[in-house]
């Protein structure tokens, strides 16, 4: 086989492949062996049928075959050879192919760029440490007692705080339930912010037993694909009102939680868990920035070929999932996060490939081990949880680049306030709710 390059553009390469008469022989005397032993041809015995009846009977699957097989199989010998990382599929083109002759095509394909890597030893990054401060432990000890609360059902109007256990249906404009629609139950708080407006106004002064009607408008921004920016309408009818009753923060209630618990030690162990959770967020945060960092300072062009790839499988996934995708809308919406996603995938490599970062099949075995070992599971167990081994290898390489990453680099930790202060703290899961029902 021989195997001409030649470059078409910045980030495409043509390869002229030739494979001469006796390797295009030595693979349908191969094919034809192989037909012999699968097939028994009339007047023959099993595996006794002269090539040439072969060869007059299969042609048109062996000619399949040295298409289907032997050309793949010369492309990629000669983009090993040549050492050329495709990052689409390529392109086949001039495809002549006849017995008893050479075969020779073009394959044109889109290749990833090489680049070379910015000095990244001694670079400065600012890592962002969120402090943790008396409000932040008291909103966390009051999503406990929420969660530990008693709930009474009361004959009276709910009120902001109650617990309304209701039944939720679709209807149209005229207030008939919609066709194939099923009542849903649900548990909303009376009042509570993370409703929507709606939601939030019919939950309040309701009694038990009362049906309200009410149209939801979703706002553009909202979760959920389907519904926002859409109307739809609802009839929540209550079927129980029950007043909330919380514990007081004492001894006994440190107690119910941890038997050796007093009320300062609950408070110092949930300040504990939320300094813990914080610097793990702060970490996060300073791989971002190395990384954002990193992409400022090394710019080159991505393959068009790499991305149009990626929209198409991310098209793909959203019809399986019965989701709207509109090529040009895809295109608009996840084009830079593709583009970004592959120009970190290579720098990251860059770096791995300097700091003589690899990860093996023994490494990939040993963290296994590792996760088995400290929650207590089976090896198997653990390995299909994890799946794709070859992906967790990536996600292993990838910490190890980082790893090593934040030992060259220089982090200054700057203290910044909680972001309880500005009424932005995650407490955890909230009541369940309708479908919509929350913002």
């Amino acid at each position: 086989m021989r195997a001409e390059v030649r470059e078409t553009a910045p980030l495409e390469r043509a390869l002229d492949i030739r494979l001469d008469e006796a390797e295009v022989r030595t693979f349908i005397d191969q094919m034809v062996d192989a037909f012999r032993r699968r097939h028994t041809l009339p007047g023959f015995r099993p595996g006794k049928a002269p090539a040439e009846v072969i060869l007059k009977r299969f042609h048109q699957d062996i000619d399949q075959a040295v298409v289907s097989e032997l050309v793949p199989d010369s492309i990629q010998k000669a983009m090993a050879e040549h050492k050329i990382r495709p990052a689409a599929p390529g392109t086949i083109s001039n495809l002549s192919y006849e017995p008893h002759k050479p075969l020779t095509f073009t394959v044109t394909v889109e290749i990833w760029p090489t680049f070379d890597l910015k000095d990244y030893e001694g670079m400065e990054v600012d890592q962002l440490i969120e402090e943790v401060d008396e409000a932040e432990v008291d909103k966390q000890i009051d999503w406990i007692r929420e969660q530990m609360a008693e709930v009474s059902p009361v004959e009276r109007a709910a009120q902001a705080g109650d617990v309304i256990d209701a039944e939720l249906e679709s209807v149209d404009e005229e207030g008939t339930p919609l066709p194939g629609g099923q009542k849903e139950t649900t548990r909303l708080e009376a009042g509570a912010e993370n409703l929507l407006p709606e939601f939030r106004e019919a939950s309040l002064g309701i009694t038990q037993g009362e049906v309200r009607d009410l149209a939801v408008t979703y706002p553009e921004d909202f979760n959920n694909e389907d519904l926002k920016g859409q109307t739809r309408r609802y009839r929540l009818t209550a079927k129980q009102i029950a007043e909330k009753k919380l514990p007081a923060v004492d001894d006994e209630f440190a107690q119910r939680l941890e038997p050796s618990l007093d009320v300062a030690g609950l408070r110092a162990k949930v300040r504990l868990r939320l300094e813990s959770e914080k610097r793990l967020a702060s970490q996060e945060r300073l791989e971002q920035a190395i990384v954002d960092r990193l992409l400022r300072e090394n710019s080159f062009d991505i393959p068009e070929g790499s991305v149009r790839t990626a929209l198409d499988r991310l098209g793909e996934r959203f019809k399986e999932e019965g989701r709207e995708a509109d090529p040009e809308e895809l295109k608009k919406a996840y084009r830079p996060h593709i583009e970004r996603a592959h120009r970190r995938d290579l720098i990251l490599a860059k770096v791995g490939e300097r700091e003589e970062v690899s990860i093996g099949s023994r490494e990939v075995e040993d963290e296994v081990k590792r996760i088995a070992s400290q929650e207590k599971r089976q090896i198997e167990e653990v390995k299909k949880d994890i799946g794709d081994l070859g992906r967790f290898r990536d996600f292993l390489f990838e910490r190890r680049v980082l790893e090593a990453l934040r030992g060259k680099i220089k982090i200054r930790e700057v203290n910044v306030p909680t972001a309880a202060k500005a009424g932005v703290v995650e407490q955890g899961a909230s009541p369940a709710s309708p479908e919509g029902a929350q913002e």
